[in-house]
């Protein structure tokens, strides 16, 4: 081979392979092929259709379709006057036409040689697309899994809600026993004070009536408030509010209060961060607070414990608020705490216990407030502690 074919098969043999799309990569070597070895004719066919190239370049010549076909080694056809090289490929033929007087052993020669490097170029491109098939195909997946994922917990989230329904409405009955005890008492007084005052033909006391009915209407404020409390710890947080982390202290803490002096556990609340401010999930994190104090409830009628106490300790540093709930319940058994945030993990099967709560707590902060929470046991009782990023809102969002 001279050094005229020599150069012109170096700029061919580049041609090939520099792209993993098939129609580029062979496009280019159409061209190249076309114009430097000075073809009248290069095409591409795919094996299921002979009679149309999918890439081409020059101009076609009248021949059998058949010549093609059934060609398993590189071929050299003369067609009336017309040479034409027959190279098939993976899946693939490629076809050049040449002229008579062409130096058509030299070209044929040279393509012959390359059909291997051609082959290797053509698997890379067929393996990068199902790759790419592959990886689309996973996306949706993905996706598909992902929203699954969603659908998943927030059908845990609401389980997890409608599991404590009964031991809200329970908290509600302490809440209201003693303002209509208080309200039943008052009546009972101004019913009293009216027989008194018409057997001894006697005026009502005005004065007396007005701070009897200021008394129930207060009272009443307090039930209507209790309702509210509740009402909205049930609603569905869909979007991240702004509050000071007192008031979702303050107002769990309210929500257990009455059902805990029943049980004689005394909250304590060591509050230094108050006035800080956060943007995030209000609801969810007082059901967090929630199902950690019932945690404590339920460990302490376990092991019938006195002096009951729950500590509840807010901090902060640069980045993060940080509350632990301390009680003196006796601690978590060893075997329990490393299971404790697993779904439906429960010690409570005699109470009908869901084992979501501390499992939905551990999705709610990691999750949905982008923190964390851990349990260890302390002297005489457990601790949490609960990590949440301190955000505010942006303004003019």
């Amino acid at each position: 081979m001279n050094d005229k074919y020599l150069t012109i098969s170096y700029e061919c043999l580049s041609s090939i392979g520099n792209s993993f799309e098939l129609e580029s990569m062979m496009s280019e070597v159409v061209i190249t092929f076309y114009q430097k070895t000075k073809a009248l004719f290069v095409g591409f066919y795919e094996r299921r259709d002979l009679s149309s190239p999918m890439i081409y370049a020059g101009k076609d010549i009248d021949y059998r379709a058949e010549l093609l076909q059934d060609k398993d080694e590189c071929s050299l056809l003369q067609h009336n006057e017309f040479h034409i090289v027959v190279l098939p490929l993976k899946n693939s033929y490629m076809k050049f036409i040449y002229k008579q007087e062409s130096n058509i052993e030299e070209i044929y020669s040279m393509v012959c040689n390359f059909q291997r490097k051609i082959n290797f170029a053509l698997s890379a491109c067929a393996g990068v697309k199902e790759l790419e098939k592959l990886n689309d195909e996973l996306e949706l997946r993905v996706e598909k899994s992902v929203e699954q994922i969603r659908e998943h917990e927030k059908m845990l989230l609401i389980q997890s809600k409608s599991a404590i329904m009964g031991e809200m409405l329970e908290m509600v009955a302490h809440q209201w026993r003693q303002p209509l005890t208080a309200i039943g008492m008052i009546s009972n007084n101004m019913l009293f004070s009216i027989i008194l005052t018409e057997s001894e033909n006697e005026e009502l006391d005005k004065k007396l009536f007005e701070n009897e009915l200021e008394d129930i209407n207060k009272q009443v404020r307090y039930l209507s408030d209790t309702i509210d409390d509740f009402r909205n710890f049930f609603k569905e947080s869909k979007s991240k509010q702004e509050f000071f982390i007192e008031e979702a202290i303050d107002k769990g803490v309210s929500l257990l209060r009455k059902q805990f002096e029943q049980s004689s556990i005394v909250i304590e609340i060591k509050n230094k961060c108050k006035r800080t401010l956060l943007y995030t999930y209000k609801n969810e994190l007082m059901q967090v607070l929630l199902n950690i104090l019932h945690n404590s409830k339920d460990a302490f009628e376990a092991n019938d414990m006195k002096n009951k106490k729950i500590i509840i300790d807010c901090t902060k540093d640069d980045e993060n608020l940080i509350i632990k709930i301390e009680d003196n319940a006796g601690g978590i058994p060893e075997d329990v705490i490393s299971k404790m945030f697993e779904p439906y993990f429960s010690t409570k099967k005699e109470k009908n216990g869901t084992g979501l709560g501390l499992y939905m707590s551990k999705i709610i902060i990691n999750r949905h407030l982008e923190g964390s929470i851990f349990a260890k046991n302390i002297d005489k009782g457990a601790s949490f502690t609960i990590r949440i990023p301190i955000k505010i809102k942006k303004r003019g969002v």
